[in-house]
């Protein structure tokens, strides 16, 4: 862009000093009178245009950094989502442990023929009540991400990057309340495993 403005400048006042050189013949006042005129105006339209670039141009760099600058805020929002799935993740592994070390127990108990007393088995009734209830509002929210991430694939194809910010915090808050009923299971099969 610069190059192509430098060289129409150069051209231009190639142009105008050849122009001046050629009309200003003796004689000719008031021919030459003009030429300067218009020459001046001339000159005065380039610097105008010379401002509306320079102008352009800062308005430009401006955009870029504010552009830079979401795009950043849009990486950090992208790596909280997957931190937040490396963390649900890791709850996940831990519920599963849980739950493997409380089949483990409940297998041994039989085996050694043991009886679970009335009030303990109620406790772990109603625990397990709670499990089912916390893992239907965790079902709820299953798909939910799924369907962000396909919209946020037509998004991408718009350049939405304000959407795109907007869904990645849908994403996350889907995560984090994931996360919370997911540490909610895993304290009570830690509590039913005290029981134990």
């Amino acid at each position: 862009m610069k190059k192509i403005t430098v060289t129409v400048l150069a051209l231009m006042l190639t142009l105008v000093t050849s122009t001046s050189v050629f009309a200003a013949t003796p004689g000719d006042g008031s021919k030459l009178d003009k030429r300067i005129l218009k020459l001046e105006e001339k000159q005065q339209k380039i610097e105008e245009i010379k401002a509306r670039n320079l102008e352009k141009q800062s308005k430009l760099a401006t955009k870029k950094e504010g552009f830079e600058g979401f795009k950043l805020d849009l990486a950090e929002h992208k790596q909280e989502v997957l931190e937040n799935r490396e963390n649900n993740l890791g709850v996940v592994e831990l519920n599963n442990q849980l739950r493997l070390t409380l089949a483990q127990k409940l297998e041994a108990l039989k085996d050694s023929g043991s009886v679970i007393p009335e009030e303990t088995t109620t406790q772990l009734k109603a625990y397990k009540a709670q499990i089912a209830e916390l893992a239907n509002s965790l079902k709820d929210t299953k798909g939910q991400i799924k369907d962000i991430r396909e919209e946020y694939k037509g998004l991408i194809k718009e350049e939405d990057y304000a959407a795109m910010d907007t869904a990645f915090a849908e994403i996350a808050s889907i995560q984090t309340n994931r996360l919370d009923i997911l540490n909610q299971i895993n304290s009570i099969l830690q509590e039913m495993n005290n029981l134990l």
